[in-house]
């Protein structure tokens, strides 16, 4: 390998992406361009800003400080360096380790061109020039004590790039199956989009102690309201009054200054902790203890990441090699089958397969649209990606339920059904986009349904039975999590599978209409509506809006009309809600049953429109 050829490779892999993102669109092209040499431009002002604000910091700064922020800067390095890599797992790599090795370059010369561009990232240009400012401002305050930092760094910087490359070269040979890349790249947006909720579930925890704050607060607020009350009853004078106040407040200030002394050390400690388990911890934990002075936490730091990095490129080059002698890096260790004593039959016993399953009470036709539906949900990556809006609901609905469990006992009892009615919405208006446009994700496959001979009422039955499964296991999850942080009565718990009901079966009205006037093509593989009418991105901003809400709103009636005949004293502790809410579901499973009837027929006047529109050749 030379220096030319290093140097071409870069400038290759530069026009490449410069050439994608001016496929992308013009305004694209122009802020990316405006974002990469506006970041090649900053590295040397960052360099020196961040020198020169070390030296003036670090000197007030204590070694626990210090820890503390050399983990933001990783924790922005990483989070940073994430989003760059999802961003090039959702692009098809046009310049891949196996057209490198077509070039007139030896293998260990395409391993080390391959590894040393991809270090080329925009987050590497921002971060590096931070952390190397600092670590030189940490030597120049510290003296050489703190001369170990700059192997740290630059064993932290192997590690993450080394376990990157190692990482990427392993899905490039797991996605060379279109279905399987989808796959991954869902995966890594769910991890990723989890990662970014960390904050959110830090803050849901509270270790900085924020309810024990409010609590000291509200006693603080009581005792002075108590003081003035007596003030004015005349049981103490004035001076008394001040006297007493300022023993409250005194009081209330060492009891503050306590508690944030426990506070700190307890974050320290799960600080240290945190960062002696994980690797990615180690250069801010190898920095506080060099300036502590303590050595061996420090030097066994830098040789564990420094192992790491290595394990992952040898590993990396071994798959280099393989893939060189044309050996297939993506099945190590997998026998090969010998032909002779490969089966001649499928083995497979015959009525095991989903599709070939026959639910019970319901007709074929309905079975095997259901069961196909849901198989399909469960295969395609585009389906699997928009079930992520609940999974994010799901957080912040968790985040309420912490918070109420801490409060569990100023929520009356009554009312604690509507936190399940809650979750059980949160989920339904996650996946209305998904039900609401069934048609929508059947692409060319809608033709079966135009073909067949099946009631049109048992497709929409069928379709609406297939994301039963998906909104019951979200639903009883959320459930589970209601009843033990926030315990209901045994009637109100079993009138939830009722309310259940009701409310999916509503939804899916709902969700049939929507999806018989409003189909949508999804390209495959992606999320993005292609070419849609403006009347159609409308109707289904008005439903999820207004229409969505205003077809929930009966179900809360059995619970409504408990709350009020306890209110008015009519009832106590009666399963008024249960029983309403019985007979509600009855009421709506017949109700479902007569509007199948005409949205079939609906369905069929306007499958002809739909199948022009899901299949994207609509004028």
């Amino acid at each position: 390998m030379t220096w030319q050829h290093l140097q071409a490779v870069v400038w290759l892999r530069w026009r490449l992406m410069v050439n994608e993102y001016r496929r992308a669109g013009a305004f694209n092209a122009v802020v990316m361009m405006i974002v990469m040499i506006g970041a090649l431009v900053t590295a040397i002002p960052l360099f020196i800003a961040c020198f020169v604000f070390g030296t003036y910091a670090i000197p007030k700064a204590t070694p626990t400080h210090l820890l503390y922020a050399w983990d933001g800067v990783v924790v922005g390095f990483l989070l940073l360096w994430g989003t760059g890599l999802l961003t090039e797992l959702q692009r098809s790599d046009p310049l891949s380790l196996a057209k490198i090795l077509h070039l007139p370059v030896s293998a260990n010369g395409a391993f080390l061109i391959n590894y040393l561009s991809s270090l080329m990232r925009l987050s590497l240009i921002v971060f590096a020039p931070v952390m190397f400012g600092f670590s030189l401002a940490l030597i120049s305050v510290k003296g050489a004590s703190l001369l170990p930092v700059l192997p740290l760094l630059a064993a932290f910087l192997l590690m993450v790039t080394a376990l990157t490359y190692q990482f990427q070269g392993w899905l490039a040979s797991l996605m060379s199956n279109p279905r399987r890349r989808r796959t991954v790249i869902m995966t890594a947006t769910m991890f990723l989009v989890l990662i970014f909720q960390l904050p959110n579930l830090i803050n849901i925890l509270s270790p900085w102690g924020t309810q024990r704050h409010a609590n000291r607060s509200t006693a603080l607020s009581n005792e002075v309201a108590k003081l003035e009350h007596s003030l004015k009853a005349k049981e103490i004078d004035g001076p008394e009054y001040v006297r007493r106040l300022q023993e409250v407040m005194q009081e209330h200030k060492l009891t503050t200054e306590r508690a944030n002394r426990e506070i700190m050390q307890r974050l320290e400690k799960t600080a240290r902790l945190v960062n002696t388990v994980l690797p990615i911890g180690w250069l801010p934990l190898g920095v506080m203890s060099a300036a502590e002075g303590r050595v061996l936490p420090t030097v066994f730091g830098l040789l564990g990441m420094t192992l790491i990095g290595v394990v992952s490129l040898g590993r990396a080059y071994r798959a280099t090699i393989a893939l060189y002698q044309g050996e297939p890096i993506n099945r190590k260790g997998r026998p090969t089958p010998d032909p002779a004593l490969a089966p001649t039959a499928n083995p497979r016993k015959p009525g095991t397969s989903l599709l070939e399953a026959r639910l019970p009470g319901l007709s074929e036709p309905v079975s095997a649209i259901a069961l196909g539906s849901l198989r399909s949900i469960l295969r395609a990556p585009e389906a699997k990606m928009m079930l992520l809006t609940p999974l994010i609901m799901g957080v912040i609905f968790g985040s309420m339920l912490w918070n109420l469990w801490s409060q569990r006992f100023a929520t009356p009892e009554p009312l604690r059904p509507m936190i399940a009615i809650g979750g059980m919405l949160f989920v339904f208006f996650g996946v209305l986009p998904l039900v609401g446009n069934q048609f929508g994700f059947d692409r060319d496959g809608f033709r079966v349904f135009v073909l067949s001979a099946a009631p049109r009422r048992d497709i929409l039955l069928g379709k609406n039975l297939s994301y039963a499964p998906i909104t019951l296991g979200m639903s009883a999850i959320l459930l589970a999590a209601v009843q033990m942080f926030c315990p209901m009565r045994l009637d109100h718990f079993l009138a939830i599978a009722p309310q259940f009901v009701s409310m999916f079966l509503l939804f899916c009205l709902l969700a049939n209409l929507l999806s018989i006037y409003t189909p949508i093509y999804i390209a495959g593989g992606s999320l993005k509506p292609k070419n849609p009418k403006l009347s159609t991105m409308l109707l289904q901003m008005l439903t999820l809006m207004f229409l969505f809400p205003l077809t929930q709103v009966p179900t809360l009636l059995p619970l409504g009309a408990e709350v009020l005949s306890t209110s008015l004293g009519w009832t106590k502790n009666a399963p008024v809600f249960l029983m309403l809410a019985l007979a509600e579901c009855a009421v709506v499973v017949l109700f479902y049953r007569l509007s199948l009837g005409w949205l079939g027929r609906l369905l069929q006047t306007r499958e002809q429109i739909i199948l022009e529109t899901v299949t994207n050749r609509a004028p």
